[in-house]
C-alpha cells in the first residue's frame, strides 16, 4: 500500500506548507534540524555506523535505525530521505464541522467527538461561554501546550514548551566542549557570545576577584551560563538517541550506561573520548570521534565564532589576526 503523505508537523510554525521546497525551508529553521542536529553529535550512533555493531539498549537500537543515515552534513539530503516523513503526522487533526442532521447518514462522526446542539437563537457569547462549560464538563484539556500527546509521528515532540534559540546555543557549546575539553567553561559561553553584555576579556582576574564576590563576577556569571548550557544538552543528548526531544530530564547513568554492552564498553568509551584524558588522568591524542568530529565542524565552528564576535572582516583582511585565531578559540589569547 502507498504511503499517504499529510503533510502536517507539529513542529512547523503553521503546521504545513504547499510545496515540498517550502517545506524543506520551514523545516530547516525549525525544530527539526536542531533535532537532527543533536542526533549527530551522538557518539553511539557514530559508533554503531563505524564499527556496524548494533546497540543493545532496544530505545537506541530503535531510534537508530528509524533515523537513518546520519553520516551526511547535508540537513536537506537526509530530510528529503528521511526527516520528513518521521516527523509527519499520520493523521490531521479533526476540524470542527456542522452536521445535517436531516441527512445523518452523511457524516460518520469522529472517533472522539461530542455533539451539541447551538441554539440560533442566543449570542455568540452566550453560544462559546456554553461550550467552553461543556468541554470542562468533560474534561476536555488539549491546549497549545500538551497537544504534542496526541501526536501520531514516528519521531514525536517532547514538549512544545522550548526556545530554539537556546537549543541552538546548548549544541554548540556541546560541541565546543567535545573539540576542544581544556578550555575553561566560562571561554566557551565567551567566544561563542552567550551573554554579549558581560564583558570578561583582557580583564585583571586578580583585580576583578577582589571587586566581586565568589558568584557575581562576570567571569562566574558566564560559567554559570555556559554550565547550565552544557550540562543540558548532555542530558538532551542521552534522550535524543532514545527519541525523545527536547528533554532535559536527569538521568543516573548519563555516564555509566553501556549502549553496546559489557563486551563491547571498554571498545566504545576509548574510540569515542571526549576529554582527551584516560582513566588516570593522563594525556592522550584525540579519539576516533573527536577526529571525526574535527572533520566535520571545525569549520562551521569557526564561522559561528567569528560571527557571534563581529571578527569575520578582520580574520579576512588581516593576516596576523587570521594565524592566531586559532588560539583564540583554544583560549589561549584574547583578542
Amino acid at each position: 500500500m502507498q504511503y499517504q503523505r499529510t503533510g502536517f508537523y507539529k513542529g512547523i510554525p503553521g503546521f504545513t506548507v504547499s510545496s515540498d521546497d517550502g517545506l524543506i525551508e520551514a523545516a530547516e529553521a525549525s525544530i527539526y534540524k536542531q533535532w537532527w542536529q543533536l542526533l549527530r553529535l551522538s557518539p553511539v550512533y557514530w559508533y554503531a555506523r563505524e564499527t556496524g555493531i548494533a546497540p543493545v539498549i532496544p530505545d537506541i537500537a530503535a531510534n537508530h535505525f528509524i533515523a537513518g543515515d546520519l553520516s551526511t552534513p547535508n540537513f536537506r539530503i537526509w530530510w528529503e530521505r528521511n526527516g520528513k516523513f518521521l516527523f509527519e503526522e499520520v493523521n490531521r487533526p479533526a476540524s470542527v464541522r456542522l452536521i445535517n442532521i436531516d441527512e445523518p447518514g452523511q457524516n460518520e462522526l469522529y472517533q472522539k467527538s461530542v455533539v451539541v446542539e447551538i441554539p440560533l437563537t442566543i449570542t455568540s457569547k452566550k453560544i462559546m461561554s456554553d461550550i467552553k462549560k461543556i468541554l470542562r464538563e468533560i474534561e476536555h484539556d488539549i491546549s497549545g501546550s500538551n497537544v504534542i500527546k496526541l501526536s501520531s509521528a514516528s519521531l514525536k515532540l517532547k514538549s512544545k514548551k522550548f526556545n530554539q534559540t537556546t537549543i541552538e546555543h546548548e549544541f554548540w557549546v556541546l560541541l565546543y566542549r567535545i573539540l576542544h575539553p581544556d578550555i575553561s567553561v566560562w571561554k566557551i559561553g565567551d567566544r561563542l557570545q552567550l551573554a554579549p553584555n558581560n564583558h570578561v576579556r583582557n580583564i585583571d582576574l586578580r583585580a576583578m576577584n577582589a571587586n566581586f564576590s565568589s558568584v557575581s563576577s562576570p567571569v562566574a556569571k558566564l560559567q554559570s551560563i555556559t554550565g547550565r548550557n552544557l550540562y543540558k544538552a548532555r542530558f538532551s543528548r542521552y534522550h535524543v538517541e532514545r527519541g525523545s526531544f527536547p528533554n532535559y530530564t536527569r538521568v543516573a547513568d548519563l555516564d555509566s550506561v553501556q549502549p553496546f554492552g559489557p563486551e563491547h564498553h571498554k571498545d566504545f568509551l576509548f574510540a569515542t573520548n571526549e576529554t582527551n584524558r584516560d582513566e588516570k588522568g593522563n594525556r592522550i591524542p584525540d579519539s576516533p570521534w573527536q577526529k571525526y568530529l574535527r572533520e566535520e565542524y571545525e569549520k562551521p565552528l569557526l564561522y559561528r565564532i567569528l560571527q557571534a564576535n563581529r571578527h569575520d572582516r578582520r580574520y579576512i583582511q588581516e593576516k596576523g589576526f587570521k594565524e592566531k585565531y586559532n588560539d583564540f578559540i583554544a583560549g589561549l589569547i584574547d583578542f
